[in-house]
């Protein structure tokens, strides 16, 4: 990896865990605030929702965020195009939702959805309006840039929703909290980008981009299928509480798995894109990303699995008892998630968009034996299932990726297994502490600790992992920009 491209990736990945630890950790503190007011029944309301939503927005984008970030040189035309395309595909969208919620109301037998929904369905078109916004910031690997835009928004929709919890409003609390969260964002991305939408479109740039985009647009529909599948079902079989604890423990697992494998997508595929026509650089750039997610995803979920009853009761309270279980089972197939992810950027970043699909089709496919063990066998069945679904999925993802860039699967394994013992035997000592009759918040700090302090000594005296190193020299690099802004590093 040439020295300019290594800088613009590092900066890249720090700006990217910089944008989620701020926007989303606010988002966090906010959700655990509402949490402590709200009850889980008002949590399961807007899973009801998700997969409409979800799927709503993977047409407004069509693919076209893909086809625009991969696009070697990208004209004012291309720009104009998607932004109308968008605009206009999410005003159709929010008509079908919106003439729909009373069908959606009754499937799951839940009058308040239809006016969520309604309302909820307004966050498509806010969405719409910076889209293109977004992709140019990720063209330039500016990610500083849409870290202040995504702390702002974020911020800024976290006080409004408490406001309106304290107020008493319920689960339109939440809705507050989606919306003016895009709002906010979209506004600023409008603001600082420099670009706005001019009159014109083209045809033929819809013609160029939908031919790759088109095979990403229904690989995105059938993975939000895929990925909301699972809480369809248990809102439909089940009340609204215990989709509401099954939430719960999602997003707890997502906190670290999506926030890992969003940043590792954003910033690894401009850059896997940019050599796309150098087969061994690529390889050796791919290497280099798929070790240092192993590194932050497996340290961080068997670290979740340990802690993951001091930290739900700390965190949540006594209500969110119930998740503790789920949250544990989801840990291992979190796992996984991040590794498809890799598996697809290189894949796409490649144009090979068909084989993604495939993979997609795939995957929804296998999403229906953990149903069957769902509703045959409860929602532990489900989970558990879940892991040994991910865990083939993944296997299959890393032929394709062999095919595409010859890194062998046995060689992806061998790079993942020493991350994978270190991080496992944290898990298993940090685990243990458990067993101490203590305070669960003290107990938390207790295990925090230990298990930091447990990798750092591992990584720093017994195993010397070059992506550890890359990753604490950037650290220690960005805290002394901070503390000495005045000295050149």
């Amino acid at each position: 990896m040439s020295e300019n491209l290594k800088a613009k990736t590092a900066k890249g990945v720090g700006w990217g865990f910089a944008e989620n630890i701020l926007g989303s950790g606010i988002l966090a503190v906010a959700n655990i605030v509402l949490a402590r007011i709200l009850s889980p029944s008002d949590f399961g309301i807007i899973g009801m929702t998700a997969i409409f939503l979800t799927l709503s927005t993977s047409l407004v984008d069509s693919g076209f965020t893909g086809a625009l970030t991969r696009k070697k040189e990208v004209s004012n035309a291309d720009l104009n195009t998607v932004f109308y395309f968008n605009l206009l595909v999410s005003v159709l969208l929010y008509a079908v939702l919106y003439l729909c919620a009373p069908a959606i109301s009754r499937f799951f037998s839940q009058d308040i959805l239809i006016p969520v929904i309604r309302i909820l369905s307004l966050s498509l078109v806010i969405n719409a309006l910076g889209i293109v916004q977004k992709v140019l910031f990720v063209r330039r690997l500016d990610f500083r840039t849409q870290a202040w835009i995504s702390l702002s928004a974020s911020v800024t929709s976290g006080v409004l929703s408490i406001v309106a919890a304290v107020a008493g409003y319920g689960v339109w609390s939440l809705v507050v909290l989606q919306l003016s969260r895009l709002a906010v964002n979209s506004l600023l991305l409008w603001t600082v980008s420099g670009w706005h939408p001019g009159l014109g479109f083209s045809m033929k740039s819809f013609r160029e981009m939908f031919s790759f985009g088109g095979r990403l647009l229904i690989t995105s529909i059938v993975s939000t299928l895929w990925s909301e599948m699972y809480s369809f079902i248990i809102g439909k079989l089940y009340a609204p509480s215990v989709l509401g604890q099954f939430s719960r423990a999602e997003k707890v697992k997502g906190m670290v798995t999506s926030n890992v494998s969003m940043v590792m997508q954003r910033v690894s595929y401009p850059v896997l894109a940019s050599i796309q026509d150098e087969r061994q650089r690529q390889c050796h750039v791919y290497r280099k990303i798929l070790k240092t997610t192993v590194l932050i995803s497996f340290t961080a979920v068997l670290g979740l699995w340990a802690v993951a009853g001091p930290f739900m009761i700390t965190v949540f309270g006594d209500q969110w008892l119930p998740a503790v279980e789920y949250l544990r089972i989801l840990c291992f197939s979190g796992l996984f998630l991040p590794l498809m992810i890799c598996s697809a950027n290189v894949i796409n970043a490649d144009g090979r968009s068909d084989i993604t699909l495939l993979l997609e089709i795939i995957k929804t496919l296998m999403a229906l034996i953990p149903v069957g063990f769902g509703i045959f066998f409860g929602i532990e069945a489900l989970l558990w299932s879940m892991t040994g679904t991910y865990a083939v999925l993944y296997l299959i993802h890393a032929v394709y990726v062999s095919r595409i860039i010859s890194y062998s699967v046995l060689s992806q394994l061998r790079d993942i297994l020493p991350v994978f013992i270190v991080s496992a035997l944290m898990a298993f000592c940090v685990n243990l502490l458990n067993m101490l009759e203590l305070r669960p918040w003290i107990l938390l700090i207790i295990q925090v600790v230990s298990g930091a302090g447990m990798i750092v000594f591992i990584y720093e005296l017994i195993y010397k992992n070059e992506e550890y190193r890359d990753i604490r020299n950037e650290l220690i690099k960005q805290f002394r920009r901070i503390l000495c802004p005045g000295k050149s590093q």
